[in-house]
Order: structure tokens, then sequence, then C-alpha cells
């Protein structure tokens, strides 16, 4: 008797993993800037909205080159809770997570090649990109037109050949004769199977436990963020 119990309990779990390998994990990206206003949301959702998280950037101040940028983050799910602080965004900071990724790199077997499969699983169902440019005098207006218009197009390039994009992007560069203005939307709406993130997971650790110190060392890294 007891024997047919575990096996259903065992059939049960078994049948919820192989249901949940089959969903997907649903990303949002939304980024705005009109003038000086500038808005940055990531939301990932998975397993069936069970698991939230929610991360936004609501300002974004220059406070000097000493200082860089001032940024107030927002970070909420339903797993840790809520929290908000700010961040230097400056060459200090960007030189530390360069430092960081150049040890991760190092200290994890092959881990280009890992990150170029996992994002091979990303599909991409919405990518748009709107921005209004103006100056007063025209010709700047125009070179400044063609600079994003060429900035779009490489940027476009480069994740056709990273992720699959299951429509065509929609980009738009809106253009404003003497009329001094730059706001810019960026929304992105992405999923990725959950199976496939469990097994890029694994593979992931199985890389980081062939190095030594690797593990040591992601641990530093992810109790710092």
């Amino acid at each position: 008797m007891w024997i047919w119990i575990v096996l259903g309990i065992i059939g049960c779990i078994l049948i919820a993993v192989l249901i949940a390998a089959c969903t997907y994990i649903d990303i949002k990206i939304l980024f705005n800037k009109v003038d000086r206003d500038d808005y940055l949301s990531i939301k990932v959702r998975m397993l069936f909205g069970l698991v939230k998280f929610n991360y936004q950037i609501r300002q974004i101040k220059f406070k000097g080159f000493d200082q860089g940028f001032l940024m107030k983050r927002e970070k909420k799910d339903n797993v840790l809770g809520h929290s908000h602080d700010h961040i230097h965004l400056n060459i200090d900071f960007i030189q530390n997570i360069y430092n960081h990724i150049l040890l991760i790199i190092r200290f994890t077997a092959d881990f280009r090649r890992w990150v170029q499969k996992l994002l091979r699983r990303v599909h991409c169902d919405v990518l748009t990109w709107e921005t209004h440019i103006g100056f007063e005098d025209v010709v700047e207006t125009g070179m400044a037109t063609g600079i994003i218009w060429a900035l779009k197009g490489t940027i476009m390039g480069w994740l056709s050949h990273t992720i699959r994009l299951e429509h065509m992007p929609g980009l738009k560069v809106n253009t404003h004769f003497n009329d001094p203005q730059f706001t810019t939307e960026l929304r992105c709406i992405a999923k990725i199977r959950f199976g496939h993130a469990m097994i890029a997971g694994v593979v992931l650790l199985v890389r980081i436990v062939k190095v030594k110190g690797g593990l040591k060392l992601w641990q530093n890294i992810l109790f710092k963020v």
C-alpha cells in the first residue's frame, strides 16, 4: 500500500516538473525618456505567475563627472519582498562590473559559449523602438537622425544573430526641425521555456564546479548584488 502511495507522489511530482518545464518565463522591458524624465522597468513572470520580479529605475540624474549618474532603483517580487536604494553609475561602478565579468569568464568553463546557447533559446515576440529628435539647426537635426538610425540598425543586427526575433522590429525615428526635443521609448517582450532555463542553470553549475575556485567566486559576487 505504502509503495503505491510513494509511487503516486513521485508520479505527481514528475508531472508537475514536466508541466513547469513546458511553461515560459515571460520578460517585459520598457524604457522611455522624455526630456529629463527617465524610466526603466524590467518585469519577469514565471510558473503561472507564482514567481514575479519587478525591477525599476525611476530617476536618473547627472551629478558631475566624479559622481556620474545617480539612479533611484526599486526592486519588487513576491519571494524576497520590496526594496529600494540609490546607485551611482560612474567610472568606478563600471570598472567594478567589468572586473567581475572578467573573473566570471576566467572561473567558468566556456562561459561565452554558455551565454550564446542560452540567448538562442530566447524568443522575442515584440520589439519596438521609437525616437523623436530635433534641434534648432537643420543640419544638426539631420546628422543626429542619421546617427540614431545607424545605432538602431547596428543593435538590431546584433540582436538578430543573438536571439530569435519572431517578428520584424518596429523602428521609428521622427525628425523635428527647428523644434529642440529628444524622447525615446523602447518596448520588448521576450520569453524562454522554463525547462530550457533549468537545463541552462544545471549546465552553468557544472561549468562553475569544473574550475577551481569558481563556486566560491560566484558566491561572493551573488552576495554582493
